[in-house]
């Protein structure tokens, strides 16, 4: 009996798939893109007072409306709910593409129908800590508190930082993220931990206002923040990701929109080829032979997006999100 449902079960989740071009056939009849986003994080994805929705995410998801239906303004944004149940709005198909801060792991790519594209952002789990002068070293802190989100990658991390330092740490567990940030900046946790990146945007007005806190240049994680899609739609898994490529590659080239709007395209057969100058290989996916080229235009390359929403706002450097050819970890395959 149990082998039978499971197999009932199985066969209901592959029938539950998209099938290979369902994905892009839906978004044409819709008329916009729907992307699944974490609202509420500075410099990711928020709401400016204006109600205007901007971000690094918010830009990656207009990059694909670009792509996929000549509009980058052609989105709509869902805001998903909290892991686990994110998956399950992906798997359902809710979303087209769900883009928060959601590390690429083992379980996660085995548990979940869905399929993780690349990742977009390369981070490392870090602290914050609220002090006057220059704090100890994060390896000499004595007994401290430290405020974390539950149901996260970030609490497995700091549970085994702790156990192999031998720290003598308290671990206090939140909801949300930022119940987590109100305790800490209430001195109710000495430490706040989270991705580096997320400590960076989300405590600038509070460093900026005059209070004492220090983020720590530590990590203890690398996180490779990826972009994911329902599994079973072979031809938008294949979309998505090189629609990501296109972006990397004008980054790595120094094409901008600028250049791209001005038709200041060097004189590079790769380059002709992505922007739909010669062969026809994206027709095979269903997009039409301008497709880099209106995400560029309209949006922009990667560094181009980086810059915008996190470089320029909060000065946080690229590091390992620089391409490949600046010794980052950002690598685009051949257009060919």
């Amino acid at each position: 009996m149990a082998t039978a449902l499971a197999v009932i079960a199985a066969l209901t989740a592959t029938q539950a798939r998209a099938a290979d071009g369902e994905t892009l056939e839906r978004i044409h009849n819709r008329g916009v893109l729907v992307c699944g986003l974490r609202s509420g994080v500075s410099g990711i994805s928020f709401s400016d007072p204006q109600g205007h929705l901007d971000g690094f995410l918010v830009d990656v998801c207009r990059v694909f409306a670009a792509a996929t239906l000549g509009n980058a303004q052609a989105i709509r944004v869902v805001r998903l709910p909290e892991k686990p149940q994110e998956y399950s709005a992906v798997e359902k198909h809710e979303v087209d593409v769900a883009l928060t801060t959601t590390t690429w792991t083992f379980s996660r790519d085995i548990s979940y129908d869905v399929e993780f594209l690349m990742p977009l952002l390369h981070d490392g789990q870090g602290f914050a800590i609220q002090s006057e002068g220059p704090p100890p070293p994060l390896d000499r802190l004595g007994p401290r508190t430290v405020c974390v989100k539950t149901a996260t990658t970030t609490v497995l991390n700091l549970e085994d930082h702790i156990r192999k330092s031998d720290l003598p740490w308290t671990i206090r567990t939140f909801q949300t993220l930022d119940e987590a940030l109100q305790a800490f900046l209430a001195h109710e946790c000495d430490l706040l931990t989270t991705d580096r990146t997320v400590l960076i945007t989300s405590l600038a007005g509070y460093r900026q206002a005059g209070m004492g806190i220090h983020i720590y240049p530590d990590v203890i994680s690398r996180e490779p923040l990826t972009p994911y899609i329902a599994r079973g739609d072979r031809n938008w898994y294949d979309i998505t990701r090189w629609i990501l490529h296109a972006i990397i590659l004008a980054d790595a080239r120094g094409v901008t929109a600028a250049d791209v709007q001005a038709g200041r395209i060097p004189d590079d057969p790769e380059l002709h080829r992505m922007l739909g100058h010669a062969g026809t290989a994206a027709r095979t996916l269903g997009l039409p032979d301008d497709w880099a080229l209106q995400a560029l235009a309209q949006v922009g390359n990667y560094g181009e997006i980086f810059d915008r929403n996190l470089g320029i706002p909060y000065g946080m450097d690229r590091g390992m999100n620089r391409p490949w050819t600046q010794g980052g970890l950002l690598y685009s395959p051949p257009f060919r």
